[in-house]
């Protein structure tokens, strides 16, 4: 949970004065002083643990998180949190059609890309003249404010964290015509309505913004671990299935040898019965054969025997 005197320290409680107050925000405001309304500390806690739980579940599913924040105190705290993620952020301006119109937006990357190309192989491949490269890193240059950011942009995108949505209105009304959950840090001057996860607090002072913004990374980080552990369990989980098939197919194949084994076993016990029953058959066909013959020749024996006691009569 988090600690409420470190958000009074970050004097993440401060608001605007009660004259610029939205009403829409008269639920997370505790009170004023000095004519300046003060944010409920607890409310702030509340509402920034929900989201940073919300975006743990995101980064859980490896989906990306788009942050934004394009004022001054904002600029610095969200680059280096969304390079130490590796996630998509605008720090410089937001183009109009990032969300909405992404296949127009994404012909700007591609430009991008390309010059840097260009100007990487340049000494390698002196194919332009130095005036012509010198264009080349001006146009460089003008698209890495803009465009600089979001080139590892991934679909689906899992969620946009905004700071000040006054601010960054267009992309708070695109974040929500294309049904992208929004976070955001809203102070007490805008209208929340639109925001799916609302951080009430102090959206101008650099310690509010860099202590909110930094409890959210945390939570991403630990949503990223999360996903890399569920990574290598499905891996895992793939390796077993990989060597439960291979030994089945190693048993499948042992049974098909023992089968082909039967069979010529079979085949040579059957042969030999067949040849064993075809000599036994020729065998006695021999003998029978030989019977034969002797009982004719004892036949004629008699005959030449009565023949010739006949001739001596």
């Amino acid at each position: 949970m988090v600690d409420f005197k470190e958000l009074i320290k970050a004097g993440v409680h401060f608001g605007h004065r009660r004259s610029v107050w939205s009403p829409r925000m008269e639920p997370f405001i505790w009170g004023f002083k000095n004519n300046v309304h003060l944010i409920d500390v607890s409310k702030v806690a509340y509402h920034l643990e929900k989201a940073a739980q919300f975006l743990e579940k995101v980064a859980a599913e490896n989906k990306s998180i788009l942050w934004v924040g394009t004022k001054k105190p904002a600029q610095s705290v969200i680059y280096e949190t969304a390079t130490q993620l590796g996630m998509p952020y605008v720090t410089h301006r937001w183009i109009g059609g990032t969300l909405s119109n992404y296949s127009q937006v994404k012909k700007s990357v591609t430009k991008l890309l390309h010059y840097e190309d260009i100007l990487a192989k340049a000494e390698k491949y002196p194919y332009y003249t130095k005036k012509e490269l010198n264009t080349f890193q001006k146009v460089v240059e003008r698209l890495k404010k803009s465009m600089g950011g979001i080139v590892n942009l991934k679909w689906p995108l899992g969620a946009i964290v905004l700071i000040d949505i006054k601010k960054e209105l267009s992309a708070l009304r695109e974040a929500a015509s294309m049904g992208i959950p929004i976070v955001s840090l809203v102070d007490t001057n805008s209208d929340p309505s639109l925001v799916d996860y609302v951080i009430p607090g102090n959206d101008d002072a650099p310690r509010s913004i860099k202590f909110i913004v930094n409890y959210l990374e945390e939570a991403v980080k630990r949503g990223k671990e999360t996903a890399a552990v569920k990574k290598e369990e499905a891996i895992a989980e793939e390796k077993v299935e990989v060597v439960g098939v291979e030994e089945i197919e190693i048993d499948e194949e042992e049974e098909k040898k023992s089968k082909r084994a039967s069979k010529k076993a079979s085949e040579e016990v059957k042969h030999k019965v067949i040849k064993k029953s075809v000599h036994k058959k020729q065998d006695d066909e021999d003998r029978e054969k030989n019977r034969s013959e002797k009982s004719k020749g004892s036949i004629a024996k008699i005959e030449q025997r009565k023949a010739s006691s006949s001739r001596g009569e």
